[in-house]
């Protein structure tokens, strides 16, 4: 652990910029289908460093580890379970080699990959016991806050924030992701805003936000919706437009300049922490820091 300043005191100050996409970048870097991020940590430790490092020169307070899906239950679906431990601390070992003295590491925790019934057969004890074990490699590998991300059901969210509260004192950003439908914003399980954001914050998050699945630009409106319920600090990192195959290729379509003034009208609509999803890369957290922090 270190002893700088907390990210909360910096985030009183003045609006946060995140790191953009991870995995969108080391697909295109040859990642293999089947393979997940995470292994990277130690069978390519260069590229990892390599990506944080453009996004900290690019403008970032924060990056995420490489850890979205480093959980045991998700490691273990692609029969790396057992690495679990290997790759959380490695990929806190990178990002702590290259991260500049002003600026933080966020222990980032995705989804299990596991659901509760009707859909699966997790519990959500199941849910807590997978993450607390991850929070706690991450808390002890000197990470200075949690951001739990791409959450689709608010129970395994809950759990991730409890189970971080357990073995840690550190920040707790919490953030969801919704699809836009005709009846307003919706998780696939069905969990509405308000009900997000009441038990994220009963739970203990220190921030509660959106990523992925929706556009920048949809992005905007979702913003608004969850400003009315809180008045903790709210997070928002959309995706660079919606998915397209192109010559058997996943693309994303939104440029940077055009995503960077979604983020400015984010911003207005309540955001104060902000960065990029899937289809991002350094050059949008460049333009991004241009225009919010005067880079």
């Amino acid at each position: 652990m270190n002893d700088k300043q907390s990210i909360l005191d910096l985030l009183e100050v003045r609006t946060i910029l995140l790191d953009g996409a991870m995995g969108s970048i080391l697909i295109d870097m040859g990642l293999e289908p089947g393979t997940p991020p995470e292994y990277w940590n130690v069978s390519h430790p260069e590229k990892i460093q390599q990506i944080h490092l453009a996004y900290f020169n690019a403008g970032s307070d924060a990056i995420l580890t490489n850890t979205f899906g480093g959980s045991r239950m998700k490691l273990a679906a692609h029969k790396h379970g057992n690495s679990t431990e290997k790759y959380n601390q490695t990929a806190v070992e990178l990002a702590r080699e290259i991260c500049p003295e002003n600026c933080f590491i966020a222990g980032d925790i995705g989804p299990s990959g596991a659901f509760v019934p009707p859909v699966g057969s997790a519990t959500v004890e199941d849910f807590y016991e997978n993450f607390l074990e991850q929070a706690s490699i991450l808390a002890d590998s000197g990470v200075d806050f949690f951001f739990i991300e791409t959450m689709v059901d608010i129970l395994e969210a809950e759990a991730a924030v409890k189970a971080i509260r357990e073995v840690s004192n550190l920040p707790i950003f919490a953030s969801i992701t919704f699809q836009k439908t005709k009846r307003g914003y919706f998780t696939i399980m069905g969990n509405s805003v308000p009900d997000c954001v009441r038990i994220l914050e009963k739970a203990g998050a220190d921030t509660v936000g959106a990523n992925c699945t929706i556009t920048s630009e949809e992005m905007i409106d979702l913003i608004s919706l969850i400003h009315q319920e809180t008045k903790l600090p709210i997070s928002a990192k959309p995706n660079a437009g919606k998915p397209q195959l192109q010559n058997g290729k996943t693309v994303y379509p939104t440029e940077a300049k055009a995503f960077t003034k979604d983020i400015e009208q984010i911003i207005k609509n309540g955001a104060s922490i902000v960065g990029g999803c899937c289809g991002s890369n350094p050059e949008f957290i460049k333009d991004i820091a241009k225009q919010v922090k005067g880079e």
